[in-house]
């Protein structure tokens, strides 16, 4: 998709009700599209080093959209996230998600959140092991687990599709879009707060005194922030992009019948879902990694992550159909599609986004550290505070949630403290623990 102006274009055209939105994965495109929705004089737009390929964590997210989350934060933000997603066409296919457990410990957890869910809407029912298993039967050998709890609500999101949808749409109701790679900002001081003056990009700067800015830059965020030696703001905002194993079965005839189930071995950390034409596996079970990406969200391969993904595939029946060997060892090689790949995402101390006003920044926003499972609901909900006239205000549940996801949450806390608690996270995805 080309550009529909140019930098020289909105340095000569300054606008008072422009809205900035710098990062074009689904986060970037949900809000473009829910902006652009309100009958409003706002001129948006949205900026991304690439407007044809989508090179952060949404291009190759597995795209399971489970909505029950220990945090009632993100169970809130999920469900919002599924309403949203089952208007797009092709976008999202409700196949249910499976939690295995064979443990007692495992089975007090299905039983609590089976319970939870209960309380927040969601339909969920414990499985016999010949029950689950008949439902992802090449996944899931009955003899090999005890508990599973079902979740028949949740189900798949195509990212790729979902996003296009939403730049389409947005696309058609005026946003305009810009390919330019955000290096960084100049900030202008204000009183007790700085603003925003300019985005510094690789093909030039742009004037943005007077526009709101929204960072929707995934795992790019904190090192934008930073800015060099100059920061953004002086608040901690740690969206620490972390390594995470993935990787399929050769490429297959498709399944006749209903699509499996998402299924999660809760025991080990491990999940697989049904791609259509292959089979998808990943792997938490391993210490966490910090990286530091560049040009996109595949980083090097590990080679401890071989043995990840053999270890992981030991828990599904076809288990010697998944591919172990990660490709290469060098970031800057091409990624080659179906193959096991280093996928980056990002973690925080709490495994909640960034989704707010930076209060010592007066113009800017964030809509950071957000999964396909949250993007559209928390896109909302952004919409909904940064436009706040009479037919999009919020109401006591959106600022119950937006003071949850404050960028000022962790004022105070030292950085290192800070980056471990993120790191720690990896293992706990969901927030079994909090």
């Amino acid at each position: 998709m080309p550009s529909t102006l140019t930098i020289a274009q909105l340095n000569n055209n300054p606008s008072p009700r422009r809205i900035i939105i710098v990062g074009g994965g689904i986060v970037g495109a949900a809000l473009a599209f829910h902006l652009s929705k309100a009958e409003s004089e706002n001129h948006i737009i949205l900026i991304d080093k690439s407007l044809d390929t989508l090179l952060g964590s949404t291009g190759h997210a597995p795209g399971f959209v489970g909505q029950l989350n220990e945090s009632p934060v993100l169970t809130r933000l999920a469900k919002d996230t599924v309403q949203d997603y089952l208007t797009v066409p092709g976008g999202f296919e409700t196949v249910g998600g499976l939690e295995l457990s064979s443990t007692p410990s495992g089975l007090e957890t299905l039983e609590r959140r089976q319970r939870i869910a209960q309380e927040a809407g969601l339909p969920a029912e414990l499985l016999t092991p010949e029950a689950a298993a008949s439902l992802a039967p090449d996944f899931i050998d009955a003899n090999s687990i005890k508990h599973c709890l079902n979740f028949p609500s949740d189900g798949t999101a195509n990212a790729g599709v979902i996003t296009s949808y939403y730049v389409d749409q947005a696309r058609a109701r005026g946003v305009d879009f810009l390919e330019a790679a955000v290096t960084g900002f100049a900030t202008k001081k204000e009183k007790e707060t700085s603003n925003i003056a300019a985005i510094k990009t690789a093909s030039g700067d742009i004037n943005s005194e007077g526009s709101t800015v929204i960072l929707a830059t995934g795992i790019w965020t904190s090192s934008l922030i930073s800015n060099g030696s100059t920061p953004v703001t002086q608040l901690p905002i740690p969206v620490v992009p972390v390594a995470h194993p993935y990787t399929f079965t050769p490429l297959r005839t498709r399944r006749v019948g209903t699509p499996y189930p998402f299924v999660r071995w809760l025991d080990h950390h491990v999940y697989a879902r049904d791609h259509g034409d292959r089979d998808g596996l990943g792997s938490y079970d391993h210490p966490p990694m910090q990286l530091d990406p560049t040009k996109s969200a595949i980083g090097a391969w590990p080679s401890s992550f071989d043995q990840v993904l053999s270890d992981a595939c030991s828990n599904l029946k076809n288990k010697t159909e998944f591919q172990v060997q990660g490709q290469n060892t060098d970031p800057e090689e091409p990624w080659v599609a179906n193959k096991p790949f280093n996928g980056i995402f990002s973690v925080t101390p709490d495994n909640l986004p960034f989704a707010g006003r930076v209060p010592d920044v007066a113009n800017l926003w964030l809509a950071a550290a957000i999964w396909v499972t949250t993007a559209a609901g928390t896109a909302k909900l952004l919409a909904r505070e940064i436009l706040g006239d009479d037919e999009n205000s919020t109401n006591s549940e959106d600022k119950a949630l937006l003071d949850a996801l404050n960028p000022a949450r962790f004022r105070g806390v030292e950085a290192d403290l800070l980056l471990r608690q993120s790191l720690s996270k990896y293992n706990d995805i969901y927030n079994r623990e909090t």
